[in-house]
């Protein structure tokens, strides 16, 4: 009994001597300095000239996917040159909705994502993150799901936009036509269908 005990105190303190990882900052911090560096700056150019430099913080922008480590990816990706003015008019979607209080930018969990990063992270072969038009965000919870939906029936078709929800509070944005899904990616299972419409 004493050797089990002393075993237990012995143990115990190991897990709290342990330095914890890096936080998200500390490891954007480390990739911005690495070789991104320039594309971070080409990036930061097109949304500023854009005018939508300032809608969401980079760091979350850049995030690649919620399973970047199951994937062995890149937490942080920036997309080729030639798409990087695709996210503006998502962004500007995003730019009204904050203003709204509906969602917030730091809750972005996907932007662009290579092709195998989304093969992985179970996105469509014709998934807008690949075209750098789409986003996912956690919200904080599900109070602004009709809000959502009316915006999304009464602005969306001149926006182009698509609305998404995996949950309640996992959903997708994206700027590449008019439409809506639930989480077995059909019209019939979306929120804002199955949930009863408010004028």
């Amino acid at each position: 009994m004493r050797r089990v005990l002393l075993l237990l105190l012995i143990c115990l303190p190991i897990p709290a001597c342990i330095a914890p990882g890096p936080d998200e900052a500390a490891r954007y911090a480390t990739w911005k300095t690495t070789s991104h560096a320039a594309g971070l700056s080409a990036y930061e150019r097109v949304l500023s000239e854009g005018r939508v430099a300032d809608v969401v913080p980079m760091q979350a922008l850049l995030r690649s996917s919620r399973r970047w480590r199951a994937c062995d990816a890149q937490e942080f990706l920036l997309p080729p040159p030639d798409r990087a003015a695709a996210i503006i008019p998502t962004l500007r979607v995003v730019q009204r909705l904050q203003a709204s209080g509906w969602l917030e930018g730091q809750g972005i969990r996907s932007g662009y994502r290579s092709a195998a990063l989304n093969a992985c992270s179970g996105g469509s072969s014709r998934s807008r993150h690949l075209h750098n038009t789409a986003l996912d965000f956690d919200l904080a919870s599900d109070a602004h799901v009709a809000d959502l939906c009316r915006f999304w029936r009464e602005q969306g078709p001149a926006l182009a936009m698509g609305l998404g929800f995996y949950t309640p509070t996992k959903i997708h944005i994206d700027t590449s036509g008019h439409r809506t899904w639930g989480k077995d990616y059909r019209r019939g299972t979306s929120l804002c269908i199955t949930r009863t419409q408010t004028p």
